[in-house]
């Protein structure tokens, strides 16, 4: 019995010793993984904006009082429509009364002048045949056949009819330079009456929409206004772009704009230029560049307020088939980019270098490497070339 006792003894001895001295299975360093995948890559420039556009403040360019107003705040307007009118009533009735006077004094002048025209011709003639009878007197009388007093009488006759025309011609040029200046009083004081009721109608000189009325009827003009009117289709964003990323801004990159009223209704937009001076924000600051953005969805209009703040994402670029890793995947030595790659069979790390092409905050688009590889993400400084590594690769 005690011998049989100390051979199991000695034999767990031994087994104990065995398993406490045979060599260990390797482990493997933990480590986190991901898969090189293929897919869209987009880079995009964040900038601070406003809503601006180009606003009409308008207003009558003469006193009266405001007798309609036509239209309402955010309403749509064409160019050339009525927005607001004036009580036209007194112009309408001195003009009514002006433009009469002006056509009998236009009949005035038509008759005075067929007046003149009668009397010229019968004066005329007259004189005609004065000179007639004078030459036919003159010839009698150097034969014999009259008497020199009949002749003297004959050109006093003359005489006095060239002296009644003149007199007729000059009558007729003083009453039409007379009535002439009449006509011209008239007609100025019609075409300034015309002019105040063309200026009592406040006519919109764009399409755009009414931002805010500000004429009451019944009250002077004076005392209100004006009307602000946004033009159509001048909404646009100025953004203050940060000096490290101009850059890789440029006329004609998508913009994905978000108001800071409206979170979560985005808008698109695009390029439209670069600011020519750059600004210093704030004491001490670093230097931004405005930039101008246009929006291209006309539902624009109906949410952009010119004010409003608004966030700007610029696409700088997008590449649709790009090889893409996570940021943290990447090792910079120098000028050169790493990634530990494990070999799936071995378990064991290989460091591989990778050709940069583009990055934004979260991943980079490389090249050297194959889709799918699976590679360290946040690498330990441990890391060495051929050590084995343990991970979990489900989702």
């Amino acid at each position: 019995m005690k011998r049989w006792f100390w051979w199991l003894l000695l034999l767990s001895l031994g087994l104990t010793a065995f398993g406490l001295l045979r060599p260990r299975a390797e482990q493997g360093l933990p480590v986190n993984v991901v898969r090189v995948e293929r897919g869209a890559f987009v880079r995009e420039v964040r900038a601070n904006g406003v809503v601006e556009a180009r606003v009409y403040p308008l207003t009558f360019t003469r006193p009266g009082r405001v007798a309609e107003v036509r239209v309402r705040e955010g309403e749509r307007v064409e160019a050339g429509q009525v927005l607001a009118v004036l009580e036209t009533a007194d112009e309408a009735a001195r003009l009514e009364a002006a433009k009469k006077t002006l056509e009998a004094l236009r009949l005035r002048q038509r008759a005075q002048e067929a007046e003149f025209q009668s009397s010229r011709v019968r004066l005329e003639n007259q004189l005609e045949e004065a000179q007639r009878s004078l030459r036919a007197l003159q010839e009698l009388l150097e034969v014999g056949g009259a008497a020199r007093a009949e002749v003297e009488q004959a050109q006093r006759r003359a005489t006095e009819l060239r002296a009644q025309l003149e007199s007729l011609s000059e009558a007729h040029r003083s009453a039409q330079l007379e009535l002439l200046a009449q006509m011209e009083a008239r007609q100025g004081e019609v075409a300034a009456l015309e002019r105040a009721l063309a200026q009592s109608a406040l006519r919109a000189p764009v399409a755009g929409t009414v931002a805010s009325v500000g004429y009451l009827v019944g009250v002077e003009a004076a005392g209100g206004g004006p009307i602000r009117l946004v033009e159509a289709g001048s909404l646009r964003v100025q953004a203050r772009l940060a000096e490290a990323d101009i850059p890789g801004v440029r006329p004609g990159q998508p913009v994905r704009l978000e108001l800071d009223a409206l979170p979560g209704e985005p808008l698109l937009g695009r390029v439209e230029r670069m600011g020519v001076q750059a600004e210093v924000a704030g004491s001490g600051g670093s230097a931004v560049l405005p930039v101008f953005i246009r929006f291209l969805e006309p539902k624009a209009e109906a949410l952009a307020r010119p004010g409003l703040s608004v966030t700007a994402r610029i696409t700088t670029l997008r590449l649709q088939e790009a090889l893409l890793v996570p940021l943290e995947t990447l090792v910079e030595e120098g000028d050169q980019h790493y990634v530990w790659k494990i070999d799936e069979q071995t378990r064991r790390v290989k460091k591989v270098p990778v050709a940069l092409r583009a990055r934004n905050l979260t991943r980079a688009v490389v090249e050297g490497i194959e889709e799918g590889s699976l590679l360290v993400s946040l690498p330990p400084e441990t890391l060495k070339e051929g050590l084995k590594v343990r991970y979990r690769t489900g989702g």
